[in-house]
């Protein structure tokens, strides 16, 4: 489960839309390497949300921090939707969903049209790459 920035706690689940690729980022106010990541991010994001891919954002920051959250989002340029979840709750769902620690901002992860699992990545990305990826399995 994860926290809406309206606090609502729902399912990351829910954020999927069937038939479609999701991919979940994984950042913190305070990386600024996730900062680097939003345009090319928000822009894959945009060029496939209306056909075949989205992004969902998850914020690590903690729920405690849903203010400082909404506001960093508003000056930043994301374009996709973000949640909030605790790290701890995080790095257990982690380890059990790819069998890996936990390692930081950013990770991604990339689940299939069917809502499976089939990629996650530390660190930044290559949006072509991600594309070139999506081909690649597309099934």
């Amino acid at each position: 489960p994860v926290r809406t920035l309206s606090g609502e706690t729902v399912p990351l689940s829910s954020y999927f839309d069937p038939g479609k690729w999701t991919m979940v980022m994984m950042w913190t106010t305070y990386c600024g390497t996730c900062s680097s990541q939003y345009p090319s991010v928000s822009a894959f994001h945009d060029k496939h949300k209306n056909i075949d891919a989205k992004v969902i954002g998850m914020s690590l920051d903690g729920f405690a921090e849903v203010e400082k959250v909404r506001a960093y989002i508003q000056s930043k340029p994301m374009t996709f939707d973000s949640s909030i979840i605790e790290v701890d709750a995080l790095q257990t769902a982690y380890k059990a969903l790819t069998k890996e620690a936990f390692t930081g901002t950013p990770t991604y992860l990339m689940f299939n049209p069917k809502g499976d699992l089939i990629a996650h990545v530390p660190g930044t990305l290559d949006m072509a790459a991600v594309e070139q990826f999506m081909v690649e399995n597309n099934e």
